[in-house]
């Protein structure tokens, strides 16, 4: 590296409110890398099924029914994460520059959010992760096991790898629920913040709830597959409480972020109404002493003027103040809605074959 690289380097480092996170840096070293990151996941994917199956092998074990669904979940669960981080990351940066019209930032404001909104600090992650790890860690102590996990104490040393990625999974999965919060409440901040809403121009402020519906359903395609595959934890009372607080978490994780943005733009609808029902009054205020007075040629001249007016308000209430396209609420609902109603199938023929 020369001397204005390295100086380019020293600079674009001082510029940066903090030090990238391991994930963020992780990430940036494999978009390097001569492939695909999509095609990086997919190889170390199918690098840690490998990795199960040689171990599986050293303790003489099959891939039977029951080990093939927990060992294909538990070797994806950590590409996936990767990858869900990496596009979440992707679709904040290209949330914000859609929104840019519609934003009041200086230049070196929008930076700062592009890079917060894409970079989390060094040493939260780190705290998260292993506040989720050790959580996972304590949560068979007070639920029941999946069934398919009988075959595991059979494996010594199986067992010991498939616990060793599966607590690394979690500890992913606590990095992307730290990443989530933050970059939702930064979402938050800069709705609330930074929008100037035109009500005849809502698609910059439209741009955010891709990100957000792609959270919730990030979310629970990691949760939602688990219970699928084990159906007879829905007997769990603490498993299906975590099912349903899920759920709902992914539905808050959609709407309020954006809960903010909904609000100025129902007042500045409700300001835009107000000030037509004022021109409305005085119109037919005007329109009234006409008639009183008997000259109908100057009342009938108001008749377009009112007719305008009832456009105009016909027109302003239409528009929605939800920051989402109807078709997009449709969507994200439904594919948050229907694994629970598939969940709930499950749970009932599970019980009838049981009876």
């Amino acid at each position: 590296m020369n001397p204005e690289q390295t100086n380019s380097a020293r600079s674009e480092a001082e510029e940066r409110p903090y030090k990238p996170s391991w994930i963020d840096l992780f990430i940036q070293w494999v978009e390097k890398l001569p492939i695909n990151i999509w095609l990086f996941n997919l190889l170390l994917g199918a690098l840690l099924i490998l990795v199960h199956a040689v171990f599986l092998w050293i303790d003489d074990g099959l891939f039977t029914e029951e080990m093939f669904p927990i060992i294909i979940f538990n070797s994806l669960a950590i590409p996936y994460l990767f990858v869900l981080i990496y596009l979440l990351d992707k679709q904040a940066v290209s949330g914000l520059k859609a929104m840019r019209p519609a934003l009041d930032l200086s230049q070196e404001e929008y930076l700062e959010y592009e890079y917060k909104l894409c970079t989390m600090p060094f040493l939260a992650p780190l705290l998260a992760g292993t506040v989720i790890t050790l959580m996972t860690i304590l949560l068979p102590s007070i639920t029941v096991a999946p069934a398919r996990y009988a075959v595991l104490e059979q494996l010594p040393t199986f067992n010991v790898v498939f616990h060793i990625l599966d607590k690394s999974s979690a500890f992913l999965f606590g990095v992307l629920v730290y990443h989530t919060i933050r970059q939702l409440r930064l979402v938050n901040a800069i709705n609330i913040n930074h929008v100037n809403i035109n009500l005849f121009e809502l698609v910059p402020v439209q741009a955010f709830s891709r990100l957000t519906g792609s959270t919730a359903i990030g979310l629970l395609v990691f949760v939602y597959p688990w219970m699928i595959i084990n159906p007879e934890l829905l007997f769990d009372p603490i498993l299906f409480a975590n099912v349903v607080v899920y759920t709902l978490v992914a539905i808050f994780v959609f709407v309020f972020p954006l809960w903010g943005v909904h609000r100025i733009i129902d007042q500045e609808k409700r300001r835009v109404l107000q000030e037509i029902n004022l021109r409305f009054e005085a119109v037919l205020s005007e329109f009234n002493q006409f008639i009183d007075a008997g000259d109908l040629v100057a009342s009938e001249a108001l008749n377009g003027t009112i007719n305008s007016l009832e456009i105009q308000t016909r027109r302003i209430s239409a528009i929605p103040t939800w920051p989402w396209r109807s078709e997009t609420a449709r969507l994200i609902l439904t594919a948050i809605a229907l694994p629970v109603v598939l969940m709930v199938l499950q749970y009932f023929i599970f019980q009838a074959l049981e009876q």
